[in-house]
């Protein structure tokens, strides 16, 4: 491949994923960089918390690793994980959902951009060791995750694909599913945040507002693409690869909230949904359903913010409460958990190297009760998003790869 000069320079785009720059003077051989810009620092993602066990588990998308802390850990310095599972064994790139099993002691957590794997961790793994289990839900785009202990299931979102997929507990490799939810009726519009309420039989969907029409059990088209980027395709599969080009049905809509029945398949319609101005509701995250005093909890990336619905809450509607502001140290959170029995409620910030923890009934701004460090005070960071990208500096005549 070679790259031409323009007579314009290229912006470099760093949109996320772990924070390399490579520097190179040119693209012929086996050159090591001028000089290399890294993130030295995990960047926490999702958060799940046992609290049986006093362990927090974090899914850390910089450094392509799983760590698990204590969970009163109260310390000013960067935090000792008790354990870290990372390396070419594990299969652990660029991790985003976590999720535990307390009764199984088992770590559910999923890769996003590149393989989207469902990996499946012991309490006590640690280093470069091979999951338990490995299930592979999608080609890529798999983000949240969602344990049914009651009804020994887990379910998690496909991004690009508008879909949410449940399994049995067990599900390994190429499993199919037991059902899906998918198609336009859905309102599935880039499904991030999963929760399944197992008491009240409800699955809650956090949705972006981005969305393109997708139909019921329709294939994915990232598949083979996915291969070409694993490098195991075959010249039979990139030869059946066809470009069926059709007028777009994207469109932009609101950001929301979508409830469906815990059994409900295919194209089926939301029961509820939460939508519109007075929700505040902006690249909504992480959700977390607290059956216990019938709260909805919601990672709001967009505002910096914690908001709380009613459980039942549907259409327009404020929240009850809200955590926000500068002293709550909160900064575009991406995961959340509600640890009921301890009454504590957990978020994370990637682009603070922090995970923060807050009364669960904790409102307006409140300074969090105490902050689990991955990074020294003020380490800056790029948060967390699409990795690649490359772009050419045509004044220094140098190429730079974001790794």
């Amino acid at each position: 491949m070679r790259i031409r000069k323009k007579s314009f320079a290229l912006t470099l785009l760093l949109l996320g994923g772990p924070a390399v720059v490579f520097v190179f003077s040119q693209l012929r051989g086996n050159l090591a960089p001028i000089r290399t810009v890294q993130d030295p620092y995990p960047v926490f993602a999702d958060i799940a918390v046992d609290a049986d066990a006093n362990m927090v588990a974090v899914a850390d998308e910089n450094k392509f690793s799983l760590r698990t802390y204590d969970r009163e850990l109260v310390t000013g310095d960067v935090a000792d994980p008790r354990t870290v599972i990372t390396g070419t064994k594990s299969g652990i790139d660029f991790v985003c959902g976590v999720a535990v099993d307390s009764i199984h002691k088992q770590i559910y957590t999923a890769n996003n951009d590149t393989a989207a794997d469902l990996m499946i961790f012991n309490y006590d793994s640690h280093g470069d060791v091979p999951p338990e289990r490995v299930l592979t839900p999608a080609a890529t785009g798999t983000w949240g995750i969602a344990l049914d202990l009651v009804h020994d299931e887990v379910a998690v979102t496909i991004q690009h694909i508008n879909k949410v997929a449940v399994y049995r507990r067990l599900a390994a490799g190429e499993e199919k599913p037991l059902r899906i939810i998918q198609g336009p009726d859905t309102g599935l519009s880039d499904p991030h945040g999963l929760a399944i309420d197992a008491e009240n039989n409800e699955i809650f969907v956090a949705n972006h507002d981005s969305y393109h029409e997708v139909l019921a059990g329709q294939a994915d088209p990232n598949a083979v693409t996915s291969l070409i980027a694993r490098g195991t395709v075959t010249r039979e599969e990139l030869a059946a690869v066809r470009l069926d080009l059709r007028p777009s049905k994207g469109s932009f809509v609101e950001p929301s909230i979508t409830v469906y029945s815990r059994t409900a398949g295919n194209d089926a319609a939301p029961l509820r949904v939460i939508r519109g101005a007075k929700t505040e509701l902006s690249v909504p995250m992480k959700i977390f359903v607290d059956s216990v005093h019938d709260e909805l909890f919601v990672a709001n990336s967009g505002s910096s913010a914690i908001l709380v619905f009613a459980r039942t809450a549907s259409g327009d509607v404020a929240p009850i409460r809200k955590i926000q502001g500068p002293d709550t140290r909160l900064k575009k959170p991406v995961g959340l958990f509600v640890d009921v029995k301890n009454d504590e409620v957990w978020a994370t910030n990637p682009e603070q190297h922090t995970a923060t923890v807050y009364k669960r009934t904790a409102e307006g701004n409140t300074l969090p009760l105490r902050i689990l460090n991955a990074a020294p005070e003020g380490a800056p960071a790029p948060g967390i998003g699409n990795p690649g990208g490359i772009a050419y500096d045509p004044m220094r005549q140098q190429i730079l790869v974001p790794n």
